[in-house]
């Protein structure tokens, strides 16, 4: 861990471009950074003396909530490593530890090493810490979440939900070849299939690639693959099925805006996700790792999408999936639902992002939307200092009352006695 955190900061720490803009005379309103490890950049805060916001891609981790104040909300929220908000006991039992340790393994170990490296490469041994750094500048969190397909996020009016963000106006041009094989794909329609740009389609074992092109071969849709080599499809081209078209880069949000879109294969990552329930095509995720596993159990519990596992994944499980799919309506009406419910917005995403920026600018860092919780331990935000109170006071109460009932009957008992000593002696 230590000597990943020094690498990655050490990157940085000795770019060129981080060195100017340490020594710049620049002056800046606003720093905006990606709230996923980017810890070590929160020096040019304190550089520019400016407040910074972390712009989130997918839902805040424990530690983000916990810097800026949000409640961790461990009843129903899961961390990435959960995978549903109703939980049992040990589920939750689950949740709470993970996320606890996660917020204390960042505050103690991970925000420490930071500035150690810091220290040891810049050569200055009077940096503020970076955990002083964040609790004085983070002003906001955009999170590219919405409440439509995501868990319901524990806000506080410095978390704003912007999910969506990059499904904006702008297109891009699908190349003539690939519209003439989508318009040709009829009724039966056409799927797409990507894995992000994290798991790569040229990438996949020779198992897994001739178990997707047997499946494929059976259907009567056209199928668009994202495959970055394409000479790593095998051995000749007579390997791909006629109805399959395998494109080194997929305009993935137009083509699920087309008409003949019948369903999405993907890894299930937070913006495929929001792209395929924006353009409302249903879709069976086949998650990696990171968020992709809790994304694709939500969409399933959500029922406009199936999930599968890439350790049992057979031919035959592929295929009735994708059969279920394409043959269930109920996938594709609560599909339309949910995308209802993405559409459903008093403003757009950007707008919303953009409002919010300008809004901590002008505001000089926007400090009344500070939490006062920022302030407190995470015991205390979750009240066991109270609770222990009360659980001592009840006890001593109790405690109390049964030496007062005991002290009681005790006399009542002696006084018995006494009576019973006066009428012998009567």
């Amino acid at each position: 861990m230590q000597a990943t955190i020094e690498r990655y900061c050490r990157a940085i720490y000795e770019d060129p471009v981080f060195h100017q803009l340490m020594n710049s005379k620049e002056r800046y309103d606003l720093i905006i950074l990606d709230g996923f490890s980017n810890d070590c950049t929160l020096l040019l805060a304190e550089v520019f003396d400016v407040p910074f916001i972390y712009l989130n891609c997918f839902p805040p981790s424990p530690w983000l909530l916990y810097a800026i104040g949000s409640p961790l909300a461990l009843d129903h929220f899961p961390n990435p490593a959960g995978t549903r908000d109703k939980m049992d006991l040990w589920q939750r039992t689950f949740n709470v530890v993970t996320s606890v340790f996660a917020v204390y393994f960042h505050r103690w170990l991970v925000l420490p090493e930071i500035d150690r490296v810091a220290s040891k490469v810049l050569r200055k041994n009077n940096l503020t810490s970076v955990a002083a750094i964040e609790n004085r500048y983070l002003s906001l969190i955009l999170s590219n979440t919405h409440f439509s397909i995501n868990f319901q996020l524990p806000t506080s009016p410095a978390v704003v939900e912007v999910g969506g963000l990059h499904l904006g106006e702008a297109r891009n041009e699908i190349p003539k070849d690939l519209v003439s094989f989508l318009d040709g794909s009829g009724d039966a329609g056409f799927i797409i299939v990507s894995f992000g740009s994290m798991l790569r389609g040229d990438g996949l074992p020779k198992d897994f690639r001739r178990l997707f092109l047997s499946v494929f071969a059976r259907l009567p849709q056209r199928i668009v693959w994202k495959w970055e080599d394409q000479s790593k499809l095998g051995e000749s081209e007579e390997l791909i099925p006629s109805n399959v078209k395998t494109i080194s880069w997929l305009p993935q949000k137009e083509l699920l805006s087309h008409r003949n879109a019948r369903l999405f294969i993907s890894h299930g990552g937070l913006l495929s996700k929001q792209e395929t329930v924006f353009h409302g095509v249903p879709a069976i995720f086949l998650p990696v790792w990171a968020d992709q596993p809790i994304n694709a159990q939500k969409a399933e519990d959500d029922g406009y999408a199936i999930r599968l596992c890439w350790d049992e994944l057979t031919e035959e499980i592929l295929y009735d999936a994708i059969q279920a799919i394409l043959t269930n309506p109920r996938y594709a009406k609560r599909m339309q639902q949910v995308s209802a419910l993405m559409h459903d917005q008093i403003d757009k995403p950007m707008d919303r992002a953009i409002y919010w920026i300008e809004y901590v600018i002008r505001h000089q860092g926007a400090p009344h939307l500070r939490n006062a919780s920022r302030d407190l331990m995470l015991p205390q935000r979750a009240l066991l200092d109270v609770m222990c109170i009360i659980f001592i006071f009840t006890f001593s109460m109790i405690y109390v009352i049964y030496r007062l009932c005991l002290f009681c009957s005790t006399l009542y008992r002696w006084k018995d006695m006494m009576i019973g000593l006066h009428k012998k002696d009567d």
